[in-house]
Parts: structure tokens; sequence; C-alpha cells
């Protein structure tokens, strides 16, 4: 056995503890001096030095093979202007000594920080590029798509190219592909991608564990699993538990752009909650519209920069409601991605629809939930959905989002205070890679609703913020409500898992601002470290 002591460990709100049994994957007792009295001479000890615990981060939507893939891309998050891409894009192609035979495939650009010129790249600037290598390029949301010339060529598009999974194959006034596919339309490329093997896969995974330990992660929700690629992608996650090298544990949302997949999922037996404490299938994942940064979130009115457009429905409203009834008829949890107001409220009718009325007992939840009037958040608090919410996006949308939506729609959204308040069960999550999926950044932002600049001074609607007790406990204790695991996940109290980390500074006092900063000590899982940082010096093990 393990005796913690002499720490600021978080049991509840405005409640804590000193000292913490753990045995081997469990904890076993909380509490103080009298603890340490009891449990000191059979138990190696460990002085924690006054430093503050809370439990495991658990990011409750990210993309984790994305990101463990996204960081051997072509970094382009970073670039401010479209000359700056095409400058880095062509280095990174003379350095890898890529040709025709290849496919330079990467993500992350943001139209919205180029200094020079705010559009979408299209085939004529990546052709500046190159225009023998095929190349993709995907928006940091990745709702967008970029294409040169010479990709557009190995993917056969034409005048009659269209998407089956929704979106849009743009063209030019000519009918001619631009080489922006935006929503489902990006599978079109995705056959053409040069495929990763088994071990490259699994080592990127392992790496990509290693920098979530580091930075408190020890649950995530992940959204990997995806039509055609869910047996292949599922069977990553299982052999590295075979392996017995997941220093995560995991809950598989499985995504279905296409519908043809869903029938043959259910068909091969997979049943909601099958698996284990490290790695466990979870929801049906939809979605219902694009995004704010890209004007393919659905709204009910147009865009104020944009009076022509409406935003994106990738479903229509009958096709989500049959959708959502034969996950729910298998018993299966459901999210679906809603940003947009239009978006939002098709998914409460669909959940509407399936439920008829009957209590949320599955923990239906609506992903995103960022444009919404007083209407949706009135019928998700009255319904009792999940929102599961990523307060870091306020970082890339207070700047565009007063000329995307106007002020009066504007003052109704990014509800996460609203929402808290109101008893909704939220979680707090990343989408990663669209962003990185550092969590005190993100808990920066929900309690000071500022940009990571520390702008505006004042917070954008800062009456939604919410305090750092709901905002850890949305990483951590809803994250594990979501996926019905409150019971073992989630707090440090006797009976949970022992999932835990030791962070330098007390996240509960110091000034707001410096929340961002916080850096993680330690981390263990099921009783096991398993990121200690170097050179610290927060244990005094006797």
């Amino acid at each position: 056995m393990k005796l913690y002591t002499n720490g600021k460990i978080y049991v509840e709100r405005e409640q804590f503890a000193t000292a913490m049994l753990v045995d081997e994957d469990y904890i076993k007792v909380v509490g103080n001096h009298e603890l340490v009295e009891a449990y000191q001479h059979q138990s190696e000890v460990i002085d924690l030095k006054g430093k503050t615990v809370v439990p495991g981060m658990n990011d409750s939507h990210l993309h984790f093979l994305m990101t463990a893939e996204y960081l051997d891309m072509l970094k382009i998050t970073d670039v401010t202007s479209m000359k700056a891409l095409i400058e880095r894009s062509k280095e990174y192609i003379e350095d890898k000594g890529l040709t025709e035979k290849d496919f330079l495939y990467t993500e992350g650009w943001n139209q919205n920080y180029f200094t020079d010129i705010q559009k979408i790249p299209d085939r004529t600037d990546l052709d500046k590029i190159s225009t023998t290598v095929p190349i993709a390029m995907v928006r940091v949301d990745r709702h967008i798509m970029s294409l040169n010339s010479k990709a557009i060529e190995r993917l056969k598009l034409t005048k009659d190219s269209v998407s089956q999974n929704g979106g849009e194959v743009q063209k030019d006034a000519q009918g001619e592909p631009t080489g922006v596919l935006t929503e489902g339309a990006m599978d079109l490329v995705r056959p053409f991608l040069p495929e990763a093997s088994v071990e490259t896969r699994k080592l990127q995974l392992k790496k990509a564990m290693k920098l979530a330990n580091s930075l408190g992660l020890t649950s995530m929700h992940t959204n990997d699993a995806k039509d055609e690629t869910i047996e292949e992608t599922l069977s990553l996650y299982r052999e590295l538990e075979e392996e017995q090298a997941l220093t995560v544990r995991f809950y598989q949302q499985i995504w279905f752009n296409d519908a043809t997949y869903i029938q043959p999922f259910f068909d091969k037996g997979y049943m909601f909650g099958q698996g284990s404490f490290y790695n466990k299938i979870g929801p049906i994942k939809y979605f219902s519209d694009g995004t704010l940064g890209a004007r393919t979130a659905a709204m009910r009115e147009s865009y104020s920069d944009d009076p022509e457009n409406l935003g994106i429905e990738t479903k229509s409203q009958k096709q989500l409601n049959e959708e959502v009834k034969i996950a729910v008829d298998h018993g299966f949890q459901v999210i679906i991605h809603g940003i947009g107001d239009k978006g939002v409220e098709r998914i409460l009718d669909a959940y509407d629809e399936a439920l008829k009325g009957k209590p949320n007992d599955l923990r239906l939840g609506v992903n995103h939930m960022q444009i919404t009037g007083r209407d949706l958040v009135d019928r998700v608090i009255d319904r009792g959905y999940l929102t599961y919410v990523q307060p870091i996006f306020l970082n890339d949308d207070i700047p565009i989002v007063l000329s995307r939506i106007g002020k009066e729609r504007a003052e109704t959204s990014y509800a996460f205070g609203t929402l808290a308040r109101a008893g909704v069960h939220q979680s707090f999550s990343s989408d990663a890679p669209i962003v990185s999926f550092d969590p005190w950044e993100n808990i920066y932002s929900a309690v000071t609703r500022k940009r990571l600049d520390g702008t505006p001074e004042e917070g954008f609607l800062p009456e939604e913020a919410v305090d750092i007790y709901t905002a850890i406990d949305a990483y951590t204790y809803e994250s594990a409500y979501a996926s019905f695991e409150e019971g073992i996940k989630g707090r440090i109290k006797p009976g949970q898992l022992a999932d835990f980390i030791v962070i330098d500074q007390d996240i509960f006092t110091c000034d707001p601002m410096k929340i961002k900063d916080t850096q993680v000590l330690a981390t263990i899982v099921g009783g096991k470290e398993v990121y200690k940082k170097e050179n610290s010096n927060e244990e005094n093990r006797s």
C-alpha cells in the first residue's frame, strides 16, 4: 500500500484532505492526520510536501489517434499568412524529398489568422507550393479541406463529382473543382492517403499518451473509430491493452458519417459498455452541422457577415431521427456534434423523438453546444441532455463571433455558466487535434472567459464563466458521468480508481490568469506512476 501524506487533496467542492491510502488500483481511505497514524508503519509513505492533488483529467471528446498522427505532420497551426503557409510547405517538400508518388497531408491552417489575405486556400494557392506533389490541407476545425491541382487529378475530381456523405465539392464559375471540400466531402480523399503500418500507429499512440500523461490526462473519450475503419482502429487499442501499454483509459466514441456502416457495426456484436476500465465501447457519434470558423455551422438565421449563408446541415431531420433511433433501440448512448443554433435544434428534435418523453437514461448528449438561443438552453435543462463543451474554443472564436452572428445571438452563446448553474451534466473536452489537449488552457478559458493572450480584459460574456471547482469537476466527475463511470472515477474517494495528479500550484487559490501555466509533477493511473516531471522533488519516499 502507498500512503500519500502532507498534501492538499481535493475531495469535492471546498472539501480537502491531507492524506490518502492507495491499495493497488484503488483508493482505500482518504483522511487527515489520523490516517497517517493508522497506516504509516505498514505502507510506503510518500510526502506530497504541501502540493495540490486532484483527480486525473478526463477529456470527454477528442480524436486521439488523429492527434497522435498529427504530432508527426507538417506543423501549420501557427502560420499567420498565406505566404508563410506556402513557404513552409515548400521547404517541407524539399526537406522530405517528396515526389508525385507521395501525398502531402496535414492539418491546422486557420484563415482567420492570415495577415495578408483572409481566404480559404484553394488549388490556385496550393499550386504555388507544388504542381507535382499531391497536397491536402485541412482547416484547424477539420470541416474544410484544401487541395492542389495534383491532388484533384489524383482523386479524379471533375465537374460531376459530388459527396455521398454530405458536404460539398466546391466548383468555380466554369464548374471545375476549386480544390475546396467541406464536411463529408473530405471523405473522398481518405482512400488516397498513404496508410501507416499498425506498428507505426501504435508507436504514435504511445508517444501521444506520454504527452497526455505529462499534462495530467488519465482518461479520454476518443472519437477515432469511423465507418469503414472501425474494426482496424479499435484493434489498435485492443492490442495496446493486451500489451499492457495503455497509460490512459479510453472510452470509444464510434463515429458514423455514412449510415450504411451502422447496422453492420451492430451485426458484429458490439455492445454499449463492452470492454474494460482501460478500453471500453462508448456512444454512437453523429454530426448535425459544421463549424463557426468555416461558416458551415447550421444557423436558424443567416450569418451576419454572409447574408446568403445558413451553414450546412449534414443530414436531413428525417435521417438524423432515424439514425438516433437505431442507436437508442440498440441500447447505445449517442453524442452529436452541434455548433450552430439550427444544428443544435435538430439534435434536440431527434432526441425528443427517440425518447418520446422517457427519461434520458442513456445520457444522450450534445457536443459543442456553442451558438444557442435561450430556448435551446432551456430544452437541454428540461430534458436532462448532457453537454460536452470546449471553453478553449473561445480563444479562436472571440475575435470572430460578433462578426459571424451579431451581438444578439452572441449574448446567448457559449452559455457554459448558465448550463452549469442549472445542474446540466456538462463535461469539458478539447476536440484535439483541433486545439491542444492541454486541460489547463481549457480550464483557464472556462474560468476567465479570455483568450490565451489575456484578452478581452473583462472576458467574453463574463457572466458565463464558471468557478474553479465547477471547472475541475467538469474535467473529472462530469466526464466520468458521461461514460457511466462516476461510481469508480472522477473523485478522490474510497472505492474509486487511483487515478490522480500532483500539480505545482494551488489552482483553487491562485490568480485565475495563472491557471493555464499549471505544471503536472506526477500522474498516477491505477495506483502506478506513469509520469513524473524531470528534476521534480515533490515526493519524499520513506
